[in-house]
């Protein structure tokens, strides 16, 4: 399962427009044997506490100005996870044994911990290239593809963007399109959503497929406009279309029989809907003073699973002179509400019968589809060194707080936090240079 999912059809419009993330050089400026290749490099160490989610993920991308606008950029990103990943089932106030998703092993959770299953281990690779150049007088495209592989996932994806300019160049308009093909082979087969995790057959899934695929359509439209000499401002909005399998196969749901858990059959798969339908719009401004720079940002995204997010992000880039010295503060604040068909536990009679029956179409206990509030404080130092080369040190705490409020006084989920906050330290070092 992938930490996190950049839209690469985000990054090609940003590379067609070039306003906001800084100007290529302009046609005629110089010729292909002047510029070197520009080459970033990355580690990023991502920490959750009590023992969760460990990834460390180098990355490396290229990029190349030809002249006259017709610019290669690639990137290469590898992932490595480890540590323990919540199942969907709540603490509780008694033990809680759990079978690994591989269905050959089983591990067991004591009273008031939160059920992590031991055994989360992933590997990711993604390999992404693009190329941009002019097709009419002040216009560009920017077309792309990315293929990224994990050990239960596979994603094959193709985009293409076109910028053009307006009003002296101090306008531009942007829209873009983004494919992707997902396939998803679960460890331990594709289990039967909303059935009894106690009676998945081992490695066979259910007994039809093992692999799963989604298709995910992007359009984007955007407008950049320089507002001064010293600011410029980006407004995006963006619609995602999802169609196949986005149930998560490892994540589960616990049943209650008024306030007891019954043990063992008191857990069964969870289910998503087949489609996804997300609306997206973002705005930006840059300022520049005369040395320092501002960004803020504001993001507004919901979806027909009733999931709502606001984001608001701001950075601040402190020069020190000619010292070839920065500091960049950042903060950022994120909120959203819970999908429609977020449960942190079903009851029997509510939402199962008695035989363990779901009595509810879609079910799911992963947090990252409940309501929470999260923020992210932190900072980053740079250096310019030599030969146009920069190093840069980011470390930064995110914390993630649950609005999932528990009702229950009496029981085996009484006096339990349903959704335990967490908290993460991210420490990424960077070395920019040209070559």
């Amino acid at each position: 399962m992938q930490l996190k999912k950049l839209s690469k059809l985000s990054i090609a419009l940003a590379q067609a427009s070039g306003a906001l993330l800084g100007a290529t050089a302009s046609a005629g400026q110089a010729h292909a044997q002047e510029i070197p290749w520009q080459i970033d490099s990355a580690i990023l160490h991502y920490h959750e506490s009590d023992g969760r989610v460990l990834a460390i993920e180098p990355v490396v991308a290229l990029k190349k100005d030809f002249g006259e606008e017709h610019i290669f950029s690639t990137k290469l990103v590898l992932d490595s996870l480890t540590g323990a990943s919540p199942n969907g089932a709540p603490p509780a106030n008694v033990a809680q044994t759990f079978t690994a998703a591989s269905g050959n092993a089983s591990y067991t959770v004591a009273p008031g911990q939160l059920p992590l299953d031991n055994s989360f281990k992933d590997a990711r690779g993604a390999l992404s290239a693009s190329w941009q150049q002019p097709i009419v007088p002040n216009t560009r495209l920017n077309v792309g593809g990315n293929i990224s592989a994990e050990l239960d996932f596979l994603s094959i994806a193709g985009n293409a963007a076109v910028a053009k300019d307006f009003n002296s160049k101090n306008t531009t308009l942007s829209a873009g399109l983004n494919l992707e093909y997902d396939s998803i082979s679960p460890i331990g087969g594709a289990p039967t959503p909303l059935t009894r995790v106690n009676l998945k057959p081992v490695s066979t899934g259910d007994g039809n497929k093992t692999t799963d695929t989604k298709i995910v359509t992007d359009v984007l439209f955007g407008v950049t406009q320089v507002l001064s000499r010293q600011a410029i401002m980006q407004l995006n909005y963006s619609l995602s279309q999802a169609s196949g399998y986005q149930t998560d196969p490892y994540k589960l749901l616990a049943v209650l029989n008024g306030n007891t858990l019954v043990l063992p059959s008191n857990y069964l798969f969870e289910k998503r809907p087949d489609s996804r339908t997300k609306h997206n719009v973002y705005s930006q401004l840059k300022y520049h003073f005369t040395e320092d720079v501002i960004n803020l940002s504001y993001r507004y995204t919901t979806d027909n699973w009733n999931i709502s997010s606001h984001t608001i992000d701001t950075r601040y880039r402190f020069e020190f002179g000619d010292s070839g010295v920065h500091i960049e503060p950042h903060a950022r604040w994120y909120t959203q509400t819970a999908a429609d068909f977020y449960k942190p536990y079903l009851v029997q009679g509510v939402d199962v019968d008695a035989n363990g029956i779901a009595l509810v179409q879609y079910a799911t206990a992963d947090s990252r589809l409940s309501a929470f509030d999260a923020t992210t404080f932190g900072a980053k130092i740079g250096m310019a060194l030599e030969n146009e080369t920069e190093i840069s040190l980011r470390v930064e705490r995110y914390k993630q707080v649950s609005q999932t409020t528990n009702t229950l006084t009496t029981g085996d989920l009484a006096g339990q936090k349903l959704v335990p906050d967490l908290s993460a330290l991210i420490v990424q070092l960077s070395y920019s240079f040209r070559w």
